[in-house]
């Protein structure tokens, strides 16, 4: 892995002043975005029931049918040859011998015939803010960009096998004032020096940093509901039958949907009755935000 020109660019500021159906009832779905610790291996399984990932060498991709607890993954990949192909063989054998899952303390474990064969932790993923008002995006592939006062920043990161380290940092090189350049030169060092990340209750520690995570964007439930929360704090969505809306409100890493409404469509009682439920669970529970959007019986994944 190559070493970051991160501290390089932190001093430099200094000096001028982050198919077909995996589909699931069950609260504890597998669907969301993942890692093996100590692994450049990623997987992300989406609500609509496509598998996508990078293993230490190639790109797989597929999908995944689930029966309760039963997990069944379908995959194929890229063919291409590099360092690391050894311990690729070793992760698709263990993920095509897979035959069951359980979602426990934020890690996705398979199995294969009761033995734990691979075990995943939840991936960075989503859009934070710092306490300064500089945000920051990590992406799927592992890239991040971020907004401070006056300038951008992107680059990439990678899982180690106690955390994170981050890569490859570009920066424009605008003037501001003392105090955001400041601002700036003392997050990127953050940054340059995070080796360990952890995310709860809708707050990211990132070694010295923390940051409050951002819900602003698109989400879906496993069962293919779909929500989008605007920046102007409201929402709107696609239930089984009707479009829904209304305003949200974020305090402490919750996040609470108020005066739900929707359009009056009728359609199967199955579908109307699961869409009824769903609107009564949203006005009534606070969510917990953070990579996840979650409340008792339901989660949302970013999409």
């Amino acid at each position: 892995m190559r070493k970051t020109a991160f501290v390089v660019l932190a001093l430099a500021l200094v000096g001028i002043v982050a198919a077909a159906g995996c589909i699931s009832t069950e609260t504890q779905s597998p669907a969301g975005d993942w890692y093996v610790p100590g692994t450049d291996i990623t997987m992300t399984i989406t609500p609509d029931g496509s598998v996508s990932g990078h293993a230490p060498v190639n790109l797989f991709f597929g999908t995944c049918v689930i029966d309760g607890e039963k997990l069944t993954f379908n995959l194929a990949s890229t063919e291409m040859a590099g360092e690391g192909l050894d311990a690729e063989i070793a992760f698709f054998e263990a993920i095509n011998s897979v035959d069951s899952f359980k979602v426990e303390n934020g890690k996705l474990v398979l199995m294969s015939e009761g033995k734990e064969v691979l075990t995943f932790a939840e991936a960075l993923v989503g859009t934070f803010v710092t306490e300064d008002g500089i945000t920051i995006t990590f992406n799927k592939d592992m890239t991040f960009s971020a907004n401070g006062p006056v300038n951008l920043f992107s680059g990439s990161y990678a899982y180690t096998e106690n955390g994170i380290e981050f890569t490859d940092a570009l920066s424009t090189m605008a003037f501001g004032s003392e105090e955001d350049m400041a601002a700036e030169a003392a997050f990127l060092a953050a940054l340059a020096e995070a080796k360990t990340f952890s995310v709860e209750n809708g707050k990211l520690t990132l070694g010295k940093l923390t940051l409050t995570a951002s819900v602003v964007g698109n989400w879906m439930t496993v069962d293919g509901i779909t929500l989008t929360l605007a920046e102007d704090g409201t929402f709107a969505g696609q239930a089984p039958v009707n479009n829904y809306f209304g305003e949200y409100e974020v305090k402490d890493g919750k996040v609470t949907f108020k005066n739900v409404a929707s359009t009056k469509m009728m359609g199967a009682e199955e579908d109307m009755a699961a869409e009824d439920a769903f609107f009564k669970a949203l006005a009534e529970n606070t969510f917990a935000a953070g990579q996840l959007l979650t409340a008792e019986g339901i989660t949302f994944i970013r999409t």
